[in-house]
């Protein structure tokens, strides 16, 4: 007879993927998961293989979860300026709240030299489909005269994924993040320029 699960797969996804987020790819042990999850060692490996594995399986519930809230406000209809504004200023609130850990794709990418070359190109091909959602809103934008016809939207995407980036790591470390919502104000004009 086939014995039974014993665990919840989301909530353990949950509680390694926030292992993750916080230590790092590299910072995090099998010992460390084995502690911060309750699932036994032989339990996890049966389950995900190994460590990259099952980082790939919290990548994936990452985005489900946890970036499924900035996806939306990207492909809210109809698609143009409103969804950028609204996408930047979810990202500051993010950044500004004392739970911000940053990005675990931002961290991971910070990453790039220890992680697998599986890890990087799923880490990046996620990044890349957000970017791509982006210059959607841009070109819609641009179509209905909201943003200037001189402006190139793939720049302007690819622009507004770096200050993504760079604000995710500001969120986890900075001390003062009184600057945060200018920042937003100056990357939103940026993009109507």
């Amino acid at each position: 007879m086939p014995r039974t699960k014993e665990y919840n797969k989301a909530a353990f996804l949950a509680a390694a993927t926030e292992l993750f987020w916080q230590k790092g790819y590299d910072g995090t042990s099998m010992n460390d998961l084995v502690k911060h999850s309750g699932l036994n060692r032989h339990s996890m490996y049966n389950e995900f293989g190994d460590k990259e594995r099952l980082f790939l399986s919290c990548i994936d519930y990452y985005v489900i979860e946890d970036s499924k809230e900035v996806i939306r406000i990207l492909k809210q209809e109809p698609v143009g300026l409103k969804n950028i504004e609204d996408f930047i200023h979810n990202r500051v609130q993010y950044a500004l709240s004392n739970d911000c850990q940053g990005c675990l794709l931002v961290n991971t990418v910070t990453e790039k030299e220890i992680v697998s070359d599986k890890i990087n190109n799923k880490v990046f091909s996620i990044l890349k489909n957000q970017e791509n959602l982006i210059h959607l809103c841009l070109k819609a934008a641009q179509e209905k005269g909201e943003i200037s016809k001189k402006n190139d939207c793939k720049t302007l995407a690819i622009y507004l994924s770096c200050f993504f980036r760079g604000l995710m790591n500001m969120g986890k470390g900075a001390q003062d993040k009184t600057s945060f919502n200018k920042l937003a104000e100056i990357a939103i004009s940026a993009i109507k320029g």
